[in-house]
């Protein structure tokens, strides 16, 4: 049975559980049985609420166990769904910019920068979803609607979660079915009204349901069914994001002490392929407006995707537990575009290239651990005992490549400043690669699988002392096949690290005070789809170490802050330089970089009506060791040194709520210099505002939104080919939402 056909049974089983559970209730009305489903009973389906802590006191991601974060040695911030309704975040990729220490990096759901180190291409460990690796889109950032929380690790946490990017990870925590039965409906409309978008410019609505309930009167089989429609129109001109999203899941309570959790995702998306605007001499003073296209109206990018996540956890009667986790995605995309090459020496004049490209991915991923409490002698323990691996398969086929030709039929040249459409041949007219050249197109395999051993254990050595250790031994192999060459002989890498380590020192004076002292690193083999100049990919892998020093404080102020503070240094041996080259992007390997900063962040309540938010990050990420002379030095690209966010809410009322957000990007750099590509591409920073204003009711809210509230003119990132790479942010914008629980 395909994923398609499994996704569908599970929406209608559950749509028959709903209906089941409504006959049931109309003819008893017997409580649940005692038992494994108590502790699911206390949480029903989120009310509608911005109240609740924004940054939440406990996450699991950093350490794989269900530990305070003042037990952590390592930076971590839960973002609860109180705070992601209040900064009105449909897509994880709206919350960056209230992220300490994390940055947009790229025009892609992929593109992050953490601690000034960026994550991008097929990294999938950058995202992960309930701790594995794998998501149902690779270019668009994922939806909310189906989020509990969003964990953030920041820092080399490679021990636990494998192939890990040095600057840390996103760990998105999924709603899960509930007890008590609960239907959620939203509505939101967008708009702009700024830099000459107007309000009837550009609309756009996103739809959502979430319902959750049991099957049964005993509450054995619970289930819960999320889904989002959207179609929007983006302020730039001719772009536009049509999507569907589907989440159906099911909890199985197998008894008193087994718990299985299975959950489906469909995600579908149609998107105007965009690459953003294009610096002439990387002077960003001469960027066109914000709204400015290059590609040719209904070039676009279809992607669609399958994941089935399935999760097994177990208590013994010695308070042992395991839990196994497995997660498979399938994934397909197809785009046809007319993509940004260069601007010519006239410094108005930009050269694009004809290409249809298409790609299908297939991820297999699991993790089976034991947890267990022990002493010996007046040492306490919390230890986990893990394996860890996975299978990937991407399969990318160029079926157009073709260059433009000028003067003549073939050329795509467009005006950077004031842009004709339509004087190109159609798509599919256009031959697959240039005449006459050497040929471009490609079909290639890429083949991995890994797998890994770890252990950690969180011992309390005294009533104020703490010591966390862990270590990981693992082997990748990789193999890439020409698929249009069957003769070609494969090229096959194997990757190894018998021993990667992690350990951390706490004490806490008391029950508000943690200081801590972490050692931690992290190992990634390079990526095999990034090729050098001449089409290989001879790299070695990306390592990191980092030491971290910080504080932590909880309850203070008669329990109404808590705040942190961190110091730290990275060291990352080979990391990946992308730029243009004849391929359409080619890496180098840099010899060593290294970010080093301090991170603040704090959750305040002065009182019930009152709740903020702040964070600022100080980072400076930058090219340490290179054998090309002018990388030395060299800022990082896209790691602004200062990074700053706040966000105040205010209830006026019972009824009536507000809330102000601010956040500021310091000057940064586009770009890291190559000897293919010298020079530098400096980007201003920008103070950017929001306003919201919600009413609310006991069942059901209004919420008016304003982003960018000042209009402000900024740019949020530079991507792979960052000249021709720039991403807008966009200009002010409104929402307005309405959501309903039944």
């Amino acid at each position: 049975m395909s994923a398609r056909n499994r996704l569908v049974g599970a929406i209608l089983l559950a749509l028959a559980a709903n209906a089941a559970h409504a006959s049931e209730a109309a003819s008893s009305d017997a409580p649940p049985q005692q038992g494994a489903q108590e502790q699911l009973q206390e949480h029903s389906l989120d009310s509608i609420t911005i109240e609740g802590r924004f940054l939440e006191t406990n996450a699991k991601s950093a350490m794989k166990m269900d530990v305070p974060v003042r037990d952590t040695p390592f930076s971590v911030q839960s973002y609860g769904q109180a705070f992601i309704e209040s900064v009105e975040a449909v897509d994880l990729g709206q919350m960056y910019k209230y992220m300490t220490g994390v940055k947009r990096a790229g025009a892609t759901g992929f593109d992050i920068a953490f601690r000034g180190f960026k994550s991008s291409g097929d990294d999938q460990n950058s995202l992960l979803v309930d701790g594995l690796p794998g998501l149902a889109g690779r270019f668009g950032s994922p939806p909310t609607v189906a989020l509990e929380s969003v964990e953030l690790v920041r820092g080399s946490m490679s021990v636990l979660y494998g192939q890990n990017q040095p600057g840390g990870f996103i760990n998105m925590i999924t709603k899960k079915p509930q007890v008590e039965r609960a239907t959620n409906v939203g509505l939101r409309t967008t708009a702009y009204a700024g830099h000459g978008v107007g309000l009837t410019d550009a609309n756009g609505y996103l739809v959502d349901l979430d319902t959750t309930g049991k099957v049964d009167e005993a509450g054995t089989l619970l289930y819960r069914v999320i889904g989002e429609f959207g179609d929007r129109d983006t302020f730039r001109d001719y772009g536009y994001d049509k999507g569907k999203y589907l989440a159906p899941a099911l909890t199985w309570n197998l008894g008193l002490s087994t718990v299985l959790d299975a959950r489906l995702e469909y995600r579908h998306s149609d998107t105007s392929f965009d690459q953003g605007l294009v610096a002439p001499q990387r002077d960003i003073r001469r960027v066109a407006p914000i709204t400015t296209y290059y590609s040719e109206p209904g070039n676009n990018r279809v992607e669609e995707g399958t994941t089935l996540n399935l999760a097994l956890n177990h208590t013994f009667a010695n308070g042992m537990t395991w839990n196994t986790a497995f997660r498979a995605v399938d994934y397909d995309s197809q785009q046809k575009e007319f993509s940004h090459v260069s601007v010519k020496a006239d410094d108005h004049t930009l050269t694009r290239r004809a290409r249809h490209l298409k790609t299908a991915r297939d991820y297999k991923n699991f993790d089976s651990s034991l947890g267990m409490d022990f002493r010996t002698g007046p040492v306490e323990h919390k230890t986990t005992i893990g394996v860890t691996g996975g299978k990937g398969q991407v399969d990318e086929t160029r079926l157009k490549f073709f260059n433009s030709k000028c003067p003549g039929e073939y050329c795509f040249d467009i005006d950077v400043y004031a842009p004709v459409y339509g004087k190109v041949p159609p798509f599919d007219d256009i031959p697959a690669y240039n005449p006459g050249a050497e040929n471009t197109l490609t079909s290639r395999r890429f083949d991995t699988d890994n797998l890994a051993l770890y252990v950690s254990d969180l011992m309390t050595l005294t009533d104020h002392w703490k010591l966390s250790v862990g270590l990981r031994s693992f082997r990748e192999n990789q193999e890439l096949t020409n698929l249009r060459d069957p003769a070609a002989p494969s090229e096959k890498k194997r990757s190894k690290k018998s021993a990667l380590p992690m350990a951390g020192l706490l004490y806490q004076p008391d029950e508000h005070w943690t200081l801590y002292a972490s050692y931690s690193e992290s190992y990634v083999p390079a990526d095999p789809a990034n090729l050098d100049v001449n089409g290989n990919n001879p790299f070695d892998p990306l390592e990191g170490k980092q030491v971290e020093l910080g504080v932590k404080a909880e309850g203070l102020m008669d329990g109404t802050l808590n705040a942190s503070l961190a110091l730290f240094r990275i060291n990352q041996l080979n990391m990946m330089n992308s730029f243009s080259c004849p391929l359409g992007v080619c890496y180098d390997q840099l010899g060593e970089a290294r970010s080093e900063g301090v991170e603040i962040e704090a959750n305040w309540t002065p009182t019930e009506r009152v709740q903020m938010t702040f964070g600022y990050a100080y980072t400076d990420a930058r090219v340490t060791k290179s054998n090309i002379p002018l990388q030395v030095g060299a800022q990082l690209a896209n790691a602004p040194r200062h990074m700053a966010n706040t966000w105040l809410s205010y209830a006026f009322s019972d009824d009536w709520r507000g809330g102000f957000g601010l956040t500021y990007t310091g000057a940064y750099q586009g770009l890291v210099p190559s000897d293919k590509s010298p020079g530098l591409m400096p980007m201003p920073g920008a103070t950017v505002a929001d306003l919201a204003l919600t009413y609310v009711q006991p069942s059901y809210s209004v919420n008016l939104k304003l982003g960018n509230l000042f209009d402000k003119t900024y740019y949020e990132a530079t991507g792979l080919t960052a000249p021709v790479q720039v991403v807008p942010g966009a200009p002010r914008n409104i929402t307005l939402s309405f959501r309903a629980t039944f």
